[in-house]
């Protein structure tokens, strides 16, 4: 089986397409002029951008046009919203989160985005649908002096990270959480995350947490994704710069990392029951070997997901696949 190829984002690349996004046609000769390149390798990356479907017009003597808005990408304006944290940007990779699985040296944060991903992954091994330069793939590998049976309730702040930032681009009503890492705006799906945890040695371990976020996807044109799904520009009805998004998130996500390494779940519950979907209740939880119905009681110390049965008894979910069921 062939091994995709991570490519990282060309600074070449992000110049054209900046050049591109007056709306404006531009012929080959003035942005070679522009880009100092030949035309010959402008062509190759007009070839590029067509193969990850981005729409281009084209008029003989005129040149090329973007026939939609897209900023891609620019690591020079994210790494300035952040204190020393490394910074990897990808064309397209595998997968934001095995890279960060790659890195040897775990005591530092580093950061990891992509353009594209060809194997990303949700929960459960699901696949993530990451077309070009639509949302934001990101993963953040962030070292924690903890041991790892203290990071329970990781992902519920994880969650809550993301709405904070969602709601700092916007989005404001209908937007809710569905235990543990579901984001939903009416009803529907626009970010999730997948978080991998690894022990080291002297009681530390390092998470590698994984976010998507569906800013400016407008079609599934493939019927990629199964469920119902929305996007930051579908709710606001305008086009999104990802790269606000992307600094917004990060200075979230750092924000409460921090206080949840410090103070641990507790001081965040408050926040997730005003955010939670389900608390009250009547769902299905999936796990692997077993699927329980119960009504949700809300979430213990832990982060656990509390389900009364029908025979009286609360039963806590460490991880499940959650649906309301509708009687």
């Amino acid at each position: 089986m062939k091994q995709p190829v991570n490519k990282k984002l060309g600074e070449n690349l992000v110049k054209l397409v900046s050049l591109l996004n007056d709306g404006q046609y531009h012929d080959g000769t003035t942005i070679g002029h522009e880009l100092h390149m030949t035309r010959s390798a402008v062509w190759k990356l007009i070839k590029k951008l067509k193969s990850y479907h981005i729409k281009l017009d084209s008029i003989k003597g005129k040149g090329y046009a973007l026939v939609e808005p897209l900023i891609l990408l620019d690591i020079q304006r994210i790494k300035s919203a952040l204190n020393e944290v490394n910074v990897t940007i990808f064309e397209s990779v595998d997968s934001t989160n095995a890279y960060l699985r790659s890195i040897k040296q775990c005591d530092a944060i580093n950061i990891c985005l992509a353009e594209q991903q060809t194997q990303g992954r949700g929960r459960f091994n699901r696949k993530w649908h990451s077309p070009f330069a639509k949302n934001i793939y990101l993963s953040c590998l962030y070292p924690f002096q903890k041991e790892v049976s203290e990071l329970s309730g990781l992902s519920l702040v994880v969650s809550l990270a993301v709405i904070k930032t969602l709601q700092n681009a916007g989005v404001n009503e209908k937007l809710f959480v569905k235990w543990p890492n579901d984001i939903l705006h009416d009803h529907k799906k626009i970010s999730g995350s997948l978080i991998e945890i690894r022990a080291e040695t002297h009681g530390a371990c390092h998470a590698i947490i994984g976010v998507g976020v569906n800013v400016n996807m407008l079609a599934d044109e493939d019927e990629f994704i199964s469920q119902a799904w929305t996007s930051i520009q579908q709710t606001l009805n305008t086009y999104i710069d990802r790269n606000k998004v992307c600094m917004s998130l990060l200075n979230n996500l750092f924000d409460y990392l921090q206080r949840f390494e410090q103070e641990g779940l507790l001081p965040f519950v408050s926040e997730w029951s005003a955010a939670d979907c389900l608390t009250h209740q009547w769902i299905a939880v999936a796990n692997v070997n077993e699927t329980v119905e119960g009504r949700v009681m809300g979430i213990n110390e832990q982060g656990h997901l509390l389900l009364e049965l029908k025979n009286g008894n609360t039963r806590a979910f460490a991880s499940g696949d959650t649906s309301i069921v509708k009687k």
